[in-house]
């Protein structure tokens, strides 16, 4: 599991649009699907329901979020060792 899959999950949860996040993250759309789908693919499940042009969680997305998040901190944390005096 690639921490800028769990990243660009996170974007797209937050702003519920791939076209959105993508845009926040500097990505061509088609890179946040693609990342998307990897994730999907490792989990066996979909995270999203995709409406039109809006993107929600399905359940295991909305299960998934808090662990996400949380991968995603702790890589924050343990990068910033050593930063601190």
């Amino acid at each position: 599991m690639e921490l800028r899959n769990l990243i660009t999950f996170i974007s797209v949860a937050e702003l519920g649009s791939f076209t959105k996040a993508a845009a926040e993250l500097g990505y061509a759309q088609s890179t946040v699907t693609a990342q998307i789908q990897q994730l999907e693919q490792e989990l066996g499940c979909p995270l999203f329901d995709r409406l039109g042009k809006r993107s929600y969680l399905t359940d295991l997305g909305r299960q998934f979020l808090p662990y996400a998040m949380q991968m995603v901190d702790l890589s924050r944390q343990a990068m910033s060792l050593g930063k601190d005096p």
